[in-house]
């Protein structure tokens, strides 16, 4: 029966019975078996040892039946005292030459004494403050912490899922790279997505066998919190989604990182532990940054434990105010199922874009993770995805301000990360260029129509104009939410000047890098690496350092990497020809870009000829 399935797996799917063929042996299961159940009675343990105990547990704590009796003893004693403090008051009063009176005097003193009675008396009360175990109501405590343990328990395998699965698929490439025998599953007829699909299911299959062994205990937890079976296997939904997506992203990251050697893997658990830790603990805020949270499977948890609405008191996750969550105006987080819905295309849409880059990088190490073509859809979909969580009917000053804040931040690791992506190297470029010249040479009527063409859609050719349309893509969702957007007191004008001037800089950024890209040195990629990064910190940095502020040289601000904190101290015309000054350095580079292309795809006896040296290849 086992051969016959291994059998069936692979005829299906080769990669994934060659990876459970080296994995699944006795002892690994058995080691899996082992640390799964011990690790479920440790965290049940835990809480279990927070369960009430005599003789540390007092009477006003809140399992106690005798709380109530307690705390009417405690409401009396207080009464009590105040009452007391009113008669010495009065005996003071009364016992004074001003208004003495005996008979008052010896009535408040009969009364002292009698409430000096009660008071002992309730005090003495009050002293025997340990609830007996009978008075210990543990069917209660149980109730209140199911949902408590189901919460952590899940938290605690989504944690050990996307951890050190993200970690053992990307060393399982890194030492696929090391042997030599991942060019050889290059060459082999199956597809990239079979091959990768079976890593993926194959690599960490001892993890899902833990994770599996977890369910029947999950189960047990969810039915006593009265959590039902459909929403139990909702957020087995959601998670399987997001493991998917972590999953496909830790493929790709290991494909195109394998210059870090032995400490990508590291680094890339390392990335998925820290995202999914913002993740799940970010309060849901009714800004851009709440898309962070829809990564975490957690925010289903609050459907599941009945508790939406409040703060979460005791459990391992905060989405606070996630009944109130929305994407342009949609309620998604009004229940559970619609929040269960859109993560789950949210997952569905992010991993089909990963697809699509292992797609194209799996068989071609060298070629680029998209094509100019999909980054155009891609950021159309990233700035709608990001765009709802903007449009949510709001229009305070200070949340249109935290809005586009984090339409920047997410706008710049977007486009720095399209720069990187789509930029040819050196190799790549030279190739391209001598290709244009022959089809120049071949097709002369043709030249400036077939190269706008390739400059727009071609995958070899730099990189610019694409960043340039990239770049529109993304002014024509963000300009008119600047524009429509109702607020009071905000200069708009002034805010359209930093949209220019933050697409200026990106331009400029792209153009940079496919300069330096175009360098001899085998460490181009570095080179331009930490030049970007130097051209993006240290202007400001410089600026700080010297203590320029804005309101005294905007100019010096106009021209550094964030001039949109200089626009308010200057003039409309100061701030035009500042931005016609980094255009006007735009086309310079260009220009230097377009020579060194040009020199790049003139042939070797030409440039003898012409007695300069050619662009080696």
């Amino acid at each position: 029966m086992q051969l016959n399935l291994l059998d069936r797996i692979g005829d299906w799917n080769p990669q994934l019975f060659r990876e459970i063929k080296g994995r699944l042996n006795v002892r690994n299961i058995a080691i899996t078996v082992v640390t799964s159940l011990l690790g479920q009675l440790l965290l049940f343990m835990s809480w279990l040892s927070k369960q009430p105990i005599y003789p540390s547990y007092r009477q006003d704590e809140l399992y106690c039946r005798l709380r109530d009796t307690y705390l009417s003893y405690q409401q009396e004693n207080n009464q009590l005292q105040h009452q007391y403090r009113e008669l010495q008051t009065q005996f003071s009063r009364y016992s004074g030459k001003e208004h003495f009176d005996l008979e008052k005097l010896e009535r408040v003193k009969g009364s002292i004494a009698e409430v000096k009675e009660k008071i002992s008396h309730v005090q003495a009360l009050l002293q025997e403050n340990i609830c007996p175990p009978d008075a210990i109501d543990y069917q209660l405590w149980w109730q209140d912490h199911y949902p408590k343990i189901f919460a952590s328990l899940s938290q605690f395998v989504l944690f050990i899922l996307l951890g050190i699965g993200t970690y053992m698929l990307i060393s399982n490439l890194a030492q696929e790279e090391r042997r030599g025998t991942l060019n050889f599953i290059r060459l082999s007829p199956q597809s990239p997505l079979s091959i990768l699909s079976g890593k993926l299911l194959g690599v960490p299959i001892l993890l899902y066998l833990a994770a599996v062994l977890t369910v029947p205990f999950q189960v047990v937890l969810g039915l006593a919190a009265h959590i039902s079976l459909v929403e139990i296997f909702s957020f087995y939904a959601v998670l399987i989604a997001i493991c998917a997506c972590f999953y496909s992203a830790a493929l790709l990251f290991g494909l195109v990182t394998s210059w870090l050697g032995g400490f990508q893997s590291w680094l890339g658990a390392g990335a998925a532990l820290f995202f999914l830790w913002i993740a799940n603990f970010k309060p849901i805020e009714q800004n851009p940054f709440d898309w962070l949270n829809l990564f975490s499977p957690s925010v289903v948890l609050p459907y599941l434990v009945n508790r939406t609405g409040s703060r979460y008191t005791g459990f391992p996750f905060s989405h606070e105010m996630i009944q109130n969550w929305t994407w342009f105006n949609l309620p998604i987080g009004a229940t559970g199922f619609s929040l269960v819905l859109f993560a789950l295309l949210n997952y569905g849409l992010w991993t089909g874009w990963i697809w699509q880059a292992l797609n194209r990088r799996f068989h071609n190490p060298n070629a680029t993770i998209l094509s100019k073509q999909q980054s155009y859809w891609l950021v159309a979909c990233f700035e709608v995805a990001i765009l709802g969580f903007v449009v949510q009917g709001q229009t305070e000053n200070y949340k249109f301000w935290n809005s586009l804040n984090g339409l920047w931040f997410f706008n710049v690791l977007l486009l720095f990360g399209l720069i990187a992506v789509l930029s040819p190297h050196r190799q790549t470029l030279l190739d391209w260029a001598r290709y244009r010249r022959e089809r120049r040479s071949q097709r002369q009527g043709f030249w400036n129509r077939s190269v706008v063409q390739d400059l727009i859609w071609g995958e070899k050719s730099p990189a610019v104009v694409a960043m340039v349309i990239n770049l529109a893509i993304a002014a024509t969702f963000i300009v008119p939410w600047i524009v429509l957007v109702p607020t009071e007191s905000i200069n708009k004008i002034q805010i359209l000047f930093g949209v220019a001037f933050f697409f200026s800089l990106m331009i400029i950024y792209a153009t940079i890098a496919q300069l330096m890209l175009l360098m001899k040195t085998n460490k181009r990629s570095l080179w331009t690496a930490g030049t970007i990064g130097a051209l993006v910190v240290l202007p400001p940095m410089t600026l700080a350092l010297l203590g320029v502020q804005p309101s005294e040289n905007a100019m010096l601000f106009l021209f550094s990497t964030f001039p949109w904190a200089a626009i308010e101290y200057t003039a409309t015309t100061t701030t035009i020809m500042a931005l016609l000054g980094e255009w006007s350095a735009l086309v310079l580079l260009n220009l230097q870009l377009t020579r060194q292309v040009q020199r790049a795809g003139e042939s070797a006896s030409k440039a003898l000829f012409a007695k300069r040296p050619s662009l080696p290849s």
